[in-house]
């Protein structure tokens, strides 16, 4: 999935659009972000792609500070 298809999906609502793990996970290997998402923290994950995606709520995914 592109950058754009995958933020158009995301935005479309509340519920991310049905976006799963696996498929942030399959967007962080295509784009480059991570060789092995699974392996690092989703919340880290998710906010990389989110980021990199353009969405505009992904501040909110942030992951806090340890």
């Amino acid at each position: 999935m592109t950058k754009e298809e995958f933020r158009q999906r995301w935005e479309s609502n509340k519920d991310g659009g049905g976006i799963t793990f696996d498929d942030i996970a399959s967007c962080a290997v295509a784009w480059g972000i991570s060789q092995k998402p699974k392996l690092c923290p989703m919340t880290e994950i998710r906010y990389r792609v989110l980021r990199a995606a353009g969405v505009k709520d992904a501040e909110e995914y942030h992951p806090e500070d340890s």
